[in-house]
């Protein structure tokens, strides 16, 4: 399980291999999902652990000062995670999809429990089998292409031990999100 904290805020992270057909009807259903801080995403479209942890830090810092879109922590985390301006574009780019056996899940502070048990509680609901290494699946070069790097920004990029260009172009493009 993935734990951040930052800024008096906290969230936590899992993948699960879920039983159920449609994982967002079953929270939403359960009363997770639209009332607690939770969010379910496609590990298929996700780099990383930093590619969580800097959709989490952006959206942390958007709602300090104030230039969050969203109105709820776990909507704005998504919309960050997809490098989407538009709330919509987001769920289209990284949401979990009816029939989807592999998802992520994330849990922020403020709802009634805190994020390690909404997690816990998300993973009953979904008959969910804690999946490890698999918070992130997606090819960084797949995902820098949707969200329109080109190869020549990548190319740029100097060389880093143990993260490639390509995941390091898609975290500077989540990044500079908090100031366009």
């Amino acid at each position: 399980m993935l734990v951040v904290r930052y800024m008096g805020h906290a969230m936590a992270a899992e993948a699960y291999r879920v039983r159920v057909d449609d994982a967002v009807k079953a929270l939403e259903e359960a009363g997770l999902i639209g009332r607690e801080p939770v969010q379910l995403f496609a590990p298929s479209r996700v780099v990383s652990e930093r590619h969580l942890v800097i959709a989490f830090l952006c959206a942390v810092d958007a709602f300090a000062t104030g230039t969050n879109r969203a109105k709820r922590m776990e909507v704005e985390f998504i919309r960050f995670l997809a490098g989407a301006k538009q709330i919509s574009e987001a769920i289209a780019a990284v949401g979990v999809r009816p029939g989807q056996r592999i998802v992520g899940a994330v849990a922020f502070s403020g709802g009634s429990l805190d994020p390690v048990q909404l997690l816990e509680r998300v993973r009953d609901v979904l008959g969910g089998e804690v999946v490890e290494g698999m918070l992130a699946a997606a090819d960084p070069l797949d995902v820098a292409g949707r969200l329109g790097i080109t190869e020549d920004v990548i190319g740029s990029i100097p060389a880093s031990e143990g993260v490639s260009r390509e995941e390091l172009a898609v975290l500077e493009r989540i990044a500079v999100l908090r100031i366009v």
